[in-house]
């Protein structure tokens, strides 16, 4: 089957928002809207919503490129020759698999076609139904007609069931669904500030709000034109952050801010017990079970970026139990509610998820701990250790006697060229020498007790720490951190960097999340009711 090349051909759509253009401070704070490939979690979720009854062993996807921490930044999808070919496979396989038999071809197509004269006007029905859910929005007339040249032309060849799925397999392949397509407006501004239209609303907030594509009640909103609003708006927000597809969201966005699936990458592997006591190969695969779960189920329960920095509360299988010094659940295979030792664990810092993904196999690391903190939670960009730096993990010298990690790291940075960068970085990363390189917590290491005091420096927190969890209620306090996840979750939702003009809303939204608690849903709803969100300008894409 020919291969559909992943060119962006944008269709006029025609039916834009009401309500008037912003105003001219409003409109000073819209930023570019760039086209937008679906990353790879998008991308699957999108199938797995469409065809939820489609279960197919698919090839890998090529990994999304990082950049500013996300994996959905549009200046990194330019497509590449191996992820054009899976898109291909995929494509037939969902296919395949969605018109496995007669019955499946009926639910599909949506109307008894056992007869020739029902196969032309089911074949069209199919078109435009299944086209207007995988394009997320109606098919224009030149779409439907190109697609049902191309049915027919199928049908005659194969037959009815080819023809359903070859045609359903090529609107797998087309950008209109691979791309996040906006049409260009040829005005005579190129700078004009237009409204996205109903259906480019409905895309934005399914793929910000759920990480999939729109469903049939959203699709419904666009066509009645309740996204004009921002009342209609945060309607189907207010819905759609109550359906468990939020999750993802809140996951996705969590996970990649605070790095908290490093405990997964490649770098873990090299773990072993014989290094690392408390390590098995299940700690991994557990404990980044048990902070999506704790994500998840804090903020689909109202809980706030307070709740994530500092609340106990935790979801555990047998393996975190042991780790955690618990008592074995009931069923140690499934996850259940416990409270964590109040006076140890407070919060995503001092999980085993964020704890061991922050350090060196079989040693801690103050300054990288330190640094996932000013990168992740204080927005503040590292400085690259000069080119002579020793990064290795220092060891005590022959004859020395018993020294912990921390007296190591403050000799190996004593110098002034280093304090510079370390005295921050060592400050924060201090504050985590109760936990060791496993995340297991300890009040004593090669039987001298565990000094962990530090010091905040340069933030709007400043001053002195004793332990993480005494940071972690620091950090709750701090604008910064709030103005950070603020600043973040933007960029998460528009696939760029804010720009300039975009800092007024950032401001205010900082001023309005702290009052609120660090209530994220109501952040959330800020960003999709926002110029910045709701327009863009008529030459973006």
């Amino acid at each position: 089957m020919r291969r559909v090349l992943l060119a962006c051909v944008a269709t006029a759509l025609g039916c834009f928002l009401g309500g008037g253009a912003p105003d001219q401070a409003s409109s000073a704070a819209i930023g570019p809207a760039p086209l937008r490939r679906l990353t790879n979690d998008e991308y699957l979720n999108a199938l797995h919503d469409l065809f939820p009854s489609v279960t197919a062993t698919l090839p890998p996807l090529p990994a999304d490129a990082i950049i500013g921490g996300f994996d959905n930044a549009a200046s990194a999808q330019a497509p590449s020759d191996v992820l054009i070919a899976r898109y291909e496979t995929i494509a037939n396989l969902y296919a395949a698999g969605a018109t496995a038999d007669d019955a499946s071809v009926t639910a599909l197509v949506g109307c008894d076609w056992s007869t020739d004269a029902a196969k032309a006007s089911c074949g069209a029905q199919f078109i435009q139904q299944t086209g207007r859910r995988i394009f997320r929005r109606p098919l224009e007339q030149d779409e439907i007609t190109r697609f049902e040249t191309k049915f027919a032309g199928y049908q005659s060849a194969v037959d009815f069931e080819g023809a359903v799925q070859l045609t359903l397999s090529t609107m797998l392949q087309s950008p209109q669904f691979i791309y996040r397509a906006e049409p260009v407006e040829n005005l005579e501004d190129a700078s004009a500030i237009i409204p996205a239209n109903a259906y480019e609303v409905a895309t934005r907030l399914s793929f910000l709000l759920w990480s999939s594509t729109p469903d049939e009640a959203l699709l419904a909103a666009a066509d009645s034109g309740a996204l004009d609003t921002d009342d209609g708006i945060r309607a189907q927000a207010t819905r759609m952050l109550k359906d468990d597809r939020a999750r993802r969201t809140f996951w996705n966005f969590h996970r990649q801010w605070l790095g908290l699936d490093l405990i997964v990458t490649t770098d873990q592997t090299y773990r072993t017990p014989d290094i690392d006591p408390d390590w098995t190969a299940q700690t991994p695969v557990s404990a980044e079970n048990e902070t999506e779960l704790f994500v998840e189920n804090t903020l689909m329960a109202g809980g706030t970026l307070h709740d994530l920095l500092t609340s106990n509360h935790a979801w555990v299988d047998g393996e975190m139990s042991r780790v955690y010094k618990l008592p074995t659940p009931s069923d140690p295979t499934t996850f259940s509610p416990v409270d964590l030792p109040n006076d140890q664990r407070a919060g995503l810092l001092t999980r085993v998820a964020f704890l061991a993904g922050t350090s060196h196999s079989g040693g801690t690391s103050p300054p990288i701990r330190g640094n996932a903190v000013q990168l992740h939670l204080l927005c503040a960009l590292p400085i690259s250790p000069p080119p002579n730096a020793d990064t290795s993990m220092p060891t005590a010298p022959p004859g020395s006697g018993p020294q912990t990690t921390r007296m190591l790291f403050e000799q190996r940075t004593a110098p002034a060229q280093c304090q510079s960068c370390h005295a921050s970085l060592n400050g924060i990363g201090f504050g985590f020498e109760e936990y060791d390189a496993a995340g297991a917590y300890r009040t004593t290491e090669n039987g001298l007790p565990i000094d962990a005091t530090g010091t905040l420096m340069g933030t709007d927190v400043d001053g002195p720490f004793d332990g993480a969890l005494a940071l972690s209620a620091k950090l709750d306090s701090s604008t910064v951190v709030h103005q950070c996840a603020t600043q973040e979750w933007l960029r998460y939702a528009l696939g760029r960097a804010p720009v300039a003009a975009e800092q007024p809303l950032v401001d205010a939204w900082t001023k309005s999340f702290i009052a609120s608690g660090g209530d994220v849903r109501a952040l959330l709803m800020s960003i999709v009711t926002s110029p910045t969100f709701r327009y863009r300008r008529a030459n973006d894409q």
